[in-house]
């Protein structure tokens, strides 16, 4: 409640504050608007930062933070929600004393950029801001590449301003979009391994530079370098002045979080099915447990792959991991167990065959989950074995 009554007066004061701009646009000059970038905390949604703006009244006092990333996972379904491209996310308003609070009680820095905005310009931007938080606007659709709480701070910003255009000299190496998730998660090896296993080929495409805009710290890099030209011809930098308001600490640690990590366990899951299977090409026996295990748990996980295609984020639709865990293993398990405890082959295993085949091949093409090829060589391993080891099926 205390913290709904804060949020409360909040909105009141920026309501008073737009109120006696529109009458009296001079004390606009009181004002610095500001692009506040948070540093990546421990939990799984704020490893790659967060961006807000900050409206500050020097004159009255006046000091808010708005935000486009309020969200709450006691809504319905709420993951399923995220994955399929179905999540609501809103613009919230606090006071900067709660915003730096908040973020330093987690440990994470905090990067303030006064922007050299126009009188006119940090009106309008005010306004949109008052606008955009009425109750019929303030919800959004929210797309972690393409409409996130980042993009749509900085879409304010640059859309509210009075220039001719701007240029900025950041350089950009073409990065995919997979490529500038890893630059968060190295040393959270399996959030990394979740988030390649949903993204599909359309996240190794290279991209423009507008496309890591998504990325926090990004934008406050770019906005570093950004030089807008006035309609008069004249130029400035976007920022006035930069601060760190929580300082980042002297040494981050890039050393895996756990030593446990999907390429070692998918990597003693193939040395076990290995030995398993050479046990069982010497002794003939069956070990159709084995394969049903094995089949079952791949072919759920292609469940999940399947009904990736029918998301609302264009990067996951075409998922090559597919081929391998494939939800069609689900489906036939039970018939491979009945033919191989009867010591037959079930035909799956040669259609298994040659979507592996075109599992490896896709690698060209999509940079697949850490761990994913040693579990395809354990696929790989158990259908050759089956093929050849074994009387073929006819029925099932």
């Amino acid at each position: 409640m205390k913290t709904l009554r804060t949020t409360f007066i909040a909105v009141l004061l920026l309501f008073m504050g737009i109120a006696q701009g529109t009458a009296q646009q001079s004390q606009a000059d009181s004002v610095t608007i500001s692009l506040l970038t948070a540093g990546p905390g421990d939990e799984v949604w704020s490893l790659y930062g967060h961006t807000a703006i900050r409206y500050h009244d020097l004159r009255t006092g006046e000091d808010l933070v708005v935000n486009y990333g309020m969200f709450s996972f006691q809504k319905s379904f709420f993951i399923a929600r995220f994955v399929l491209g179905l999540t609501d996310y809103e613009m919230g308003i606090t006071t900067m004393d709660h915003f730096i609070n908040s973020y330093g009680s987690e440990g994470r820095w905090v990067y303030e950029q006064v922007l050299d905005l126009t009188r006119e310009e940090k009106l309008q931007l005010t306004l949109a801001l008052n606008e955009n938080y009425l109750p019929e606007n303030r919800v959004y659709r929210y797309n972690y590449f393409y409409n996130n709480c980042t993009t749509k701070a900085r879409e304010m910003i640059i859309n509210h301003l009075n220039v001719k255009g701007y240029t900025s000299d950041n350089q950009w190496s073409g990065n995919s979009y997979r490529e500038m998730t890893h630059q968060w998660t190295t040393n959270h090896r399996w959030t990394r391994f979740g988030n390649d296993l949903l993204l599909g080929v359309g996240s190794d495409l290279k991209t423009q530079r507008e496309a890591s805009f998504f990325l926090p710290d990004s934008v406050r890099k770019d906005f570093d370098n950004i030089i807008l030209t006035n309609p008069d011809g004249t130029k400035r930098k976007l920022v006035a002045k930069a601060t760190w308001l929580i300082h980042p600490k002297k040494t981050i640690d890039q050393s895996p979080s756990t030593f446990v990590t999907p390429q070692i366990v998918f990597g003693i899951l193939f040395a076990i099915i290995l030995m398993l299977t050479i046990y069982q090409w010497r002794s003939q026996r069956s070990l159709w447990l084995l394969d049903t295990i094995l089949l079952i748990a791949t072919g759920l996980a292609g469940i999940i792959l399947f009904i990736m295609i029918f998301s609302q984020h264009p990067t996951v639709r075409i998922n090559l991991q597919i081929l391998l865990l494939n939800p069609l293993s689900l489906i036939f398990a039970y018939h491979v167990a009945k033919a191989e405890r009867k010591g037959l082959s079930h035909w799956y295993w040669r259609l298994l065959l040659a979507f592996l085949a075109l599992f490896f091949i896709g690698g060209i093409f999509q940079d697949y989950a850490e761990g994913m090829c040693w579990l395809g060589l354990t696929m790989l391993t158990r259908s050759i074995l089956s093929i050849k080891n074994q009387k073929p099926k006819t029925k099932n």
